[in-house]
């Protein structure tokens, strides 16, 4: 112990000399060289919360009581902190280093599922993985699957006296509007592959979120889709493909600015998790599963991950398996907002992967809209607000 402790005041000697000739030198040559805050906000973002609890605990030992201890020298060490500030990897962890150069292979510190759907883990996020044969789940689903009941369940002549109700309606008022971020996200069965992008211009997740306004509208809840090619609109502007969600969130805000009564917005994209995490066949029909994802960096996001977590509920009990889970991700391992501020209905939805195909994921955009339908009938019925204060956790 002592030898530790000598190391770290020799270390932090020989800093602390450093940072004396570094501003020496400044001052001598009048540098007006200043850090901004904002420069050292986003310096302190690059470490975890976890280990700079870490770091601190050797110093409070109530600290390293309440986090999980780590058998990691480097991990709990002033130096080994010190190189995860420098370099934001971290030391013991390979994904730190290589997520930053393998496309997929994400450094997940703030990622973790609100509720795991069947055989989803963290794993998933971090490598793309071959396609492998997929999830069967025999199960039939509550709600209309798109699939016709068996002839033997036709009703009898004696129950249909009275007549059908009619199917309820937003009246004519838009509610939902659908539209795609990354729109020309596709799969393998319809585009080749060009380097890690499997993307195309016409035959892409557009035509999902097309065929879930579509099923929505049908279900006489008015939704609008929003047909735009943000990716083109990017390579007009010449702007970087990372401020994709910007772009998108150009066209949100103009929709709300025509349309007040717009509540829920579905963004829909298409992962890179292998086949078997995200194929379920239910009552002889495939689906691409479906994984929703909520971004911390909104600071009202529990409202949307209340809602996430009451449709995935729902999908499990119509669909069983469909659901791949609620995910909440920060902003150091995405984009972390995804426009979600717009409304706390507002929803990331990755809709199978790679290895899934166009007729799989329409499949699912049609299971989407009978669960949608049915969350929302239930709640008007109710008289519950979506607005309401999230549930206590």
């Amino acid at each position: 112990m002592a030898t530790l402790i000598q190391r770290q005041f020799v270390a932090l000697s020989i800093i602390t000399a450093f940072l004396f000739i570094v501003t020496g030198v400044m001052a001598m040559h009048g540098n007006r060289v200043m850090i901004a805050s904002s420069a050292v906000q986003q310096a302190a973002a690059r470490v975890s919360s976890l280990a700079m609890l870490k770091w601190m605990g050797q110093e409070i030992p109530a600290l390293t009581e309440t986090v999980q201890a780590s058998t990691e020298r480097g991990a709990n060490s002033v130096s080994g902190f010190l190189f995860q500030v420098a370099t934001g990897i971290q030391p013991g962890d390979l994904r730190s280093l290589l997520g930053r150069e393998l496309p997929g292979m994400l450094t997940a510190d703030d990622a973790r599922f609100v509720v795991a759907g069947k055989d989803s883990t963290l794993a998933d996020l971090y490598v793309e993985y071959p396609a492998y044969p997929h999830q069967v789940i025999d199960a039939a689903p509550s709600g209309d699957s798109g699939e016709t009941a068996a002839d033997d369940a036709q009703p009898k002549p004696e129950e249909n006296k009275t007549a059908p109700l009619p199917n309820p309606t937003t009246g004519g008022k838009k509610i939902v509007y659908v539209y795609n971020t990354h729109n020309r996200e596709s799969w393998y069965s319809e585009t080749k592959p060009v380097g890690t992008s499997v993307d195309h211009p016409q035959r892409n997740i557009s035509l999902v979120g097309k065929r879930l306004a579509e099923a929505l509208n049908e279900k006489g809840i008015g939704t609008e889709f929003n047909a735009e090619d943000i990716y083109q609109k990017l390579l007009d502007k010449k702007l970087d493909y990372a401020l994709s969600y910007a772009e998108s969130l150009r066209a949100v805000k103009a929709a709300t600015e025509r349309n007040r009564e717009l509540h829920y917005f579905f963004d829909l994209h298409r992962d890179t998790a292998p086949r078997s995490k995200t194929t379920a066949t239910i009552n002889g029909k495939t689906y691409a599963r479906v994984l929703l994802v909520i971004g911390k960096r909104n600071k009202n996001y529990e409202k949307n991950e209340q809602f996430a977590t009451e449709l995935h509920h729902l999908m499990e009990k119509m669909y069983p398996g469909l659901s791949r889970g609620v995910m909440e991700k920060g902003a150091k391992t995405d984009h972390g907002e995804y426009n979600q501020s717009i409304s706390p209905g507002s929803l990331l939805m990755e809709i199978g992967g790679t290895s899934n195909t166009l007729q799989e994921s329409l499949n699912t955009a049609e299971a989407l809209a009978d669960v949608f339908a049915e969350y929302y009938w239930q709640a008007e019925k109710v008289g519950k607000p979506l607005t309401g204060e999230p549930a206590k956790r």
